[in-house]
């Protein structure tokens, strides 16, 4: 659960409160609910139901953890979220698909077990005139996300063709290096999002709901979210203001009030649809601060992270070069070799529509392999807290008073999952290293 202590929480900016809802909206990605299979129905209406069930399950655990953290934000005198007035307005809501390897249980026991697929909700602040639709990353548990979501790069889909099926008709375009071309995975992932219905608020699809949204003048719409949704956002946004057939188009939105703000993204097209997104007026091209996250309209990504690094050819290679300043030849080897496996399933979708190329993109640290050693994380003993020990660079632990002991090395799928996931809060929203329980296993 997304919770912070009003009482000592620095105020945010408005990077930093973005990204905050873009990780509130994956509460419920650890998550599993069992859920009651009817025996009286078809099997495979019985697991559809208990589907629909599972979602109103997360989707109720979900909005109580967000109502707490808006109550608790828009009750501070000082409030951490840069306004005191934040509100839900769409969803939030959870797709569920498929039940969870091995947990189906028919008779006796008629029950499953089921996580969440997709996940997605819009605030809004009349005081900053501000929607946000915060997107949620992979769930780890969802084998559905991992291989339809995630790692389906070796087809393409022609985003006009994407379009054409978005808009209620059916695609005719074949996909080419030629043309704007999204990964299958990608194209997936935006499929569901567009399917969701918000069940609590407004029973309305995302984009009926936007579209029926008259904006005063100034509002802006920001799409956002982490890993998967690093993607997906920057193209669910692209969607909707496509100048050619935008979900949006003929609305009371433009491109021009919209902005995107993904962050540890993959690569979701080829070269020209990353063109397209580029080349489109999004607002807030003028406001950029001093901080390597203050800026909008670029995918913002932690340097050595690998998912950012995912799917160019280049950029995958960088991986094992990144990682063996900080480990030995076996590992790295280990490394290189699914670094092969992926660009193998990559140029399959790049044999039709030209290379994955990354959209516009901003490093949250030092680049290179010089600058990775100060990056990665080491387990160290904290003598103020016997017990515990912290994830800390190397910098980290030479600022930390009382000095920090007896330093581990960190292996290296450990390190991965740290530097996609806390590293990122560390590195835009500021928080400190968080000590960690010893295992006594």
């Amino acid at each position: 659960m997304t919770t912070q202590d009003e009482t000592t929480q620095p105020a945010y900016d408005a990077w930093q409160t973005t990204f905050f809802f873009s990780l509130a909206s994956n509460d419920v990605s650890g998550t599993a609910v069992q859920v009651a299979l009817d025996p009286n129905l078809p099997k495979g209406e019985a697991l559809r139901q208990a589907a629909i069930a599972a979602a109103a399950e997360l989707t109720a655990t979900l909005k109580a953890d967000l109502d707490g953290v808006i109550a608790g934000n828009n009750s501070s005198p000082a409030p951490f979220l840069g306004a005191g007035d934040w509100t839900v307005v769409w969803g939030p809501q959870v797709l569920c698909l498929y039940p969870m390897l091995g947990s189906v249980k028919w008779a006796p026991y008629y029950t499953a077990r089921f996580n969440a697929t997709n996940a997605v909700f819009v605030v809004f602040s009349q005081q900053l005139g501000r929607y946000i639709a915060a997107i949620a990353a992979t769930n780890f548990n969802s084998i559905y996300d991992w291989f339809a979501e995630d790692f389906n790069v070796s087809s393409v889909v022609a985003w006009e063709g994407a379009l054409q099926v978005w808009n209620g008709g059916a695609n005719t375009t074949a996909p080419s290096a030629g043309i704007p071309c999204i990964s299958q995975a990608t194209c997936t992932g935006v499929n569901q999002l567009l399917s969701m219905v918000d069940t609590v608020l407004t029973q309305k699809t995302l984009i009926g709901f936007l579209s029926g949204l008259t904006p005063a003048a100034g509002t802006t719409l920001t799409f956002t979210g982490h890993s998967l949704a690093g993607a997906l956002s920057p193209t669910l946004a692209m969607a909707c203001f496509d100048p050619a057939a935008g979900l949006l188009k003929g609305s009371g939105w433009t491109a021009a009030q919209a902005m995107i703000y993904p962050t540890a993204g993959a690569t979701p097209g080829n070269a020209s649809f990353a063109a397209l997104i580029n080349g489109t007026g999004w607002a807030g091209a003028s406001e950029k601060g001093n901080q390597p996250w203050q800026v909008w309209n670029t995918d913002i990504y932690n340097n050595v992270d690998v998912v950012p690094h995912a799917w160019g050819a280049s950029t995958l290679e960088m991986i094992p070069e990144y990682y063996s300043v900080y480990y030995g030849p076996k590992v790295v080897a280990l490394i290189q070799a699914l670094v092969n496996v992926a660009r193998d399933v990559a140029s399959k979708g790049e044999a039709v529509a030209g290379p994955y190329t990354a959209i516009g993109s901003q490093a949250l640290n030092p680049t290179g392999r010089s600058a990775a050693g100060d990056e990665f994380v080491y387990l160290y003993t904290i003598p103020a807290t016997p017990g515990y020990q912290e994830y800390l660079t190397i910098p980290q632990a030479a600022e930390t008073q009382p000095a920090p002991v007896s330093q581990t090395q960190v292996a290296w799928p450990d390190q991965a999952l740290f530097q996609h996931t806390t590293a990122y809060s560390e590195l835009i929203l500021q928080t400190p290293p968080q000590p960690v329980s010893v295992s006594t296993d």
